[in-house]
Parts: C-alpha cells; structure tokens; sequence
C-alpha cells in the first residue's frame, strides 16, 4: 500500500471512530428502546440530514461542506477539540472561527511564565501582544527600542500599529512608509476575523485619527497574513543604519510574542538623535533588494531606501 493511500485509511477510520464515540455516550431519543448509544439514523435526525448522507459521511466517503460538519458536530454535543477534530478529518481545514467573538470577551492574559520569558529575553526587545497588536507585557529592552513611547503613552494606546504612525518611528526607521502599508493591511486580516468586536472599531478610529497617510492605506483594504518573521531597517545613533529581523511567534490564537533580533555588537538603545534622522532622509535613495519577505502588494510603486 503507498503511503498516501495509507494515510487517506489512516483518516478514514479516525473520522468514522470518532463519530461513532461521540454517538455512543449519548442516550438515545427512546429510553425504552435496545442498546447504548444514539443510531445513526438518530444523528441524522439531530443533524437535519437524510440517514443515507449520514451513513456515508460517517464512512468517510464523501467532503461534506463545513455546515453540514458543524451540524453533525452540535447534534452529537462535541466539545470544541473533537469539532476542530471532526473537521480536519472530514474537511482538511480547521473549523471557521464565530466572526468577531474573541477579541469582544476579555482580554488575552499573559501569565506569570510567559511574562518571566520575555523579562529574560534582555537585551532583546521582547512582548506578548494581541491580535490586535497592542502591547500586553513587555521587557526593558522593548522600551527602549521604542525610546521611551511606551512609556509617554496609556496602556490602550501601546499598539504597535498606532506606533507605527508615531514621529518616533518616522526617526528609527528608513522604510517606514512601507511598514506602515504592511501593519495596516495585517490589522485588517484581524479586523475582518474580528468584525463585531467594539474594541477593533475603536482602534481603527484611533489609527484614521492619526492622520491622512493612515487613512489612505485603510482605504485600500490591502489584506496580508501576519508573517512569523519578516525584516527591518533601523537607525542607530553610532552604527547609522543597521539591519534586523522582527519575529513573530504565535502562543495563543490571541496572544503572539513579538521580539527583534539585532546584529551581533549592537546595542541599545536604537533611536537615534533628530539630527542623523534627518540627514539620512535627505541622503539619496536606492532600491531595496532585501526586502523579499514583506508581501508584493506592500511594495507596489517601488520602495526607496533611504
């Protein structure tokens, strides 16, 4: 037998296992009537489907469309592992995500190891944010990468977005423009996740309330996955301009740690003085040939290196 086949039996019988568990621990409709379990004509029923679509989803031979699996999944009372489950077996794919619950709930909570991580991360610049990309916790480091905005700004304002937007990093970093077309088009992959939630609309608000360059960028309604890792130019006020990279780890579907990875000798703080800011912006340009991870439609109209 070829692998694949292998793994499509493999799939197959964990799919026909699993619905069959979940029919098993339920009682049926008729107290008095034989055996354990629901049949499979009185999942049907629950589910809303016909016994004979029922029989051959639980045979694994047909790609039902994710509705028919939810229904199955709420007839047969699955928790929400064994409907994550039931849907990558019967589907390939996750299960799609209640728009705009999360984020409108209680906040991601950063618990004391995960904060203890990132304190330990010195002299990196270290945080646990959101999907909304506001700061949750940070380490020392992290402000002053920032040089000190953190710090000058409420709790609900350190968003890395908003500082995007910020005269700080208009200083720190050459491409700024570019990062801020990125971060925008990422917040809006969250915000569509998210459509109903109270607090994404106020940040939007705050974001458009930035100025004429943000609200243009929302207007494009670009779209981009947040990626794991992508690169950055920063301004030191001794080395001059310097490359890093910018990782993204996911730990909780709300909760992701954000750091910047610095080159070997360099040390904080970044933020260089007005001065060498603005040299550099009246310093020639050329064109960025390393910037291959930030997504094409970010790098429409040709993105200058200052």
């Amino acid at each position: 037998m070829a692998a694949s086949d292998d793994g499509e039996w493999r799939r197959r019988a964990e799919l026909t296992h699993l619905l069959k568990a979940c029919r098993g621990r339920l009682s049926r409709p008729v107290p008095a009537s034989r055996g354990n379990g629901l049949r499979q004509e009185d999942a049907a029923g629950l589910a809303g489907l016909s016994l004979r679509t029922y029989a051959a989803f639980e045979r694994a031979e047909v790609t039902p469309a994710p509705a028919v699996v939810d229904s199955v999944a709420t007839a047969l009372q699955m928790s929400p592992a064994e409907r994550s489950a039931l849907h990558v077996l019967a589907t390939g794919q996750d299960p799609p995500r209640p728009v705009g619950m999360p984020a409108a709930r209680t906040l991601p909570q950063a618990s004391r190891s995960l904060r203890d991580l990132v304190t330990q991360m010195d002299p990196y610049p270290g945080a646990l944010i959101d999907e909304m990309w506001t700061i949750r916790f940070r380490n020392p480091a992290m402000g002053a990468w920032a040089g000190g905005w953190c710090d000058r700004v409420s709790a609900e304002q350190q968003n890395m977005v908003l500082y995007l937007f910020s005269e700080h990093s208009e200083a720190l970093l050459p491409d700024v423009h570019v990062h801020r077309r990125f971060s925008v088009a990422v917040l809006r992959y969250q915000y569509t996740r998210n459509i109903s939630s109270p607090r994404f609309a106020d940040l939007v608000g705050r974001l458009l309330a930035t100025g004429a360059e943000a609200a243009e960028l929302w207007e494009r309604h670009e779209v981009e996955i947040p990626p794991h890792e992508y690169p950055v130019r920063v301004r030191h006020a001794t080395h001059g301009i310097i490359k890093a990279d910018v990782a993204l780890m996911p730990i909780y579907p709300r909760l992701w740690l954000y750091t910047m990875v610095l080159p070997k000798g360099i040390e904080l703080p970044l933020a260089p003085d007005r001065a060498l800011a603005a040299r550099a912006l009246q310093s020639p340009g050329r064109r960025v040939s390393w910037l291959t991870r930030i997504p094409a439609c970010c790098q429409q109209g040709g993105m200058r290196m200052n």
